[in-house]
């Protein structure tokens, strides 16, 4: 996108300018009238990117009381758009005063802006991957049994009186189980980082004036 600025002395044929390149299929964001205190002024210029000592001009001949008409459209249409504006100037720069005929000296100026566009990037996704693993792990099982066992002794008094006491023994038997616990451990990282380069371009064009010449006309009388 380029932007194409015009100062006009009259309010009226300002707003004849805006209305024009509506008409033309401008929308209200594309062409309008570009006001303000100085400072948003200046603020607003720069972010078109003109260039201060342009920006400051402007802002002055706002303050002298001119009116800007501000046009963003492609750069193949700037001609067509400075056209209209010059055009409504042309038609209509004589509201205030009367006059014969006029002849517009038009000065065309360079302006040159800057826009952001995507030239490439990088795309990180996260998805989740599964991945069988295995462990072997050895599981012990115990099981409660009874053997008897053969024997032929006298027992002692004290071992008789108690073997004759009613009385239980009981014994479990146990067996493992697997316990599986998973835990999530962070093993790297991957960081997105943007380097800016800064360069400069020189932007080469050609802008056009007109040059009114004057010369009288007319026939003269010769003596005779």
């Amino acid at each position: 996108m380029t932007t194409v600025i015009n100062a006009y002395a009259d309010q009226k044929i300002a707003d004849m300018a805006v209305a024009a390149l509506r008409k033309e299929g401008l929308s209200d964001q594309q062409a309008r009238i570009l006001g303000g205190d100085t400072k948003a002024l200046l603020r607003e210029l720069s972010e078109y990117g003109f260039a201060d000592a342009d920006a400051q001009a402007y802002a002055e001949a706002v303050e002298q009381g001119q009116t800007l008409v501000i046009a963003s459209i492609s750069e193949e249409r700037a001609d067509w758009a400075l056209s209209i504006m010059d055009r409504i100037l042309s038609d209509h720069g004589s509201l205030k005063e009367s006059s014969a005929g006029s002849v517009p000296i038009v000065e065309e100026e360079l302006s040159v802006s800057k826009a952001r566009s995507a030239n490439g990037g990088v795309r990180v996704t996260s998805r989740v991957v599964e991945t069988p693993v295995e462990e072997t792990v050895t599981l012990t099982t115990e099981t409660v049994g009874v053997k008897r066992h053969a024997a032929n002794r006298v027992l002692e008094d004290d071992e008789a009186a108690a073997v004759f006491e009613e009385k239980t023994v009981e014994m479990m038997g146990t067996e493992e189980e697997v316990e599986v616990r998973k835990e999530a451990r962070v093993v790297g990282e991957v960081e997105l980082t943007k380097e800016v380069e800064a360069h400069q371009k020189t932007i080469k064009d050609t802008v056009r004036k007109t040059e009114v010449e004057v010369e009288e006309v007319g026939v003269r009388a010769t003596k005779k």
